[in-house]
């Protein structure tokens, strides 16, 4: 009996949980070879490559996905993550904005932009997209952190310190936090 593509991406995706990443990959190649218009397989292999820092390959792999299955936010999300792993950062921000144009609302695709904007120093682009991501991940203390740091960079110190305590609220171990609030509390006096 033949192993479907399905089967087979099933299955390399099992093996990818497990820790057996040749295996899995030999598994998504096989599916591939069996059903090259099969875009999850091509999904599966961009975003394992991405997570072994082999970039160059994850890129290849997800951008055939996008020729398989345009439209979807978060096939260009990923696309950007590995761009901006790779340091492709003018890459990384037209795909996070692909991604926000065919669903404005996708929280991976506006807080990964706004975290790149804020790496890139463009503050005031960053912070209207990481508070609406942060209106639907109330929670998320990497965005809370983020979100002190920019207002920090604006001299708001009053923000800064509103979401470094909220950062601090829900991970009162966030080191990084915590610092901060240190650093602004003792330039007041």
């Amino acid at each position: 009996e033949t192993e479907s593509a399905v089967s087979l991406n099933e299955t390399g995706t099992r093996l990818a949980k497990a820790g057996e990443m040749l295996e899995a990959e030999n598994n998504f190649l096989k599916a591939i070879e069996l059903n090259p218009d099969y875009p999850q397989s091509y999904h599966n292999l961009g975003i394992m490559q991405a997570a072994q820092q082999r970039t160059q390959e994850a890129i290849t792999n997800l951008e055939k996905l996008i020729e398989l299955k345009p439209g979807i936010a978060e096939h260009y999300c990923n696309l950007g993550i590995v761009y901006y792993l790779e340091g492709t950062f003018h890459e990384s921000e037209l795909s996070f904005s692909k991604a926000l144009e065919i669903d404005s609302n996708h929280p991976d695709s506006q807080f990964n932009l706004g975290k790149l904007l804020f790496n890139l120093e463009r503050i005031d682009e960053a912070i209207p997209l990481i508070e609406s991501f942060l209106n639907m991940k109330v929670s998320n203390t990497e965005a809370m952190f983020i979100l002190g740091m920019c207002f920090q960079k604006q001299n708001n110190k009053e923000n800064a310190q509103i979401y470094f305590e909220k950062t601090l609220g829900i991970d009162p171990g966030h080191l990084e936090a915590r610092n901060m609030l240190k650093e602004l509390n003792g330039s007041d006096t």
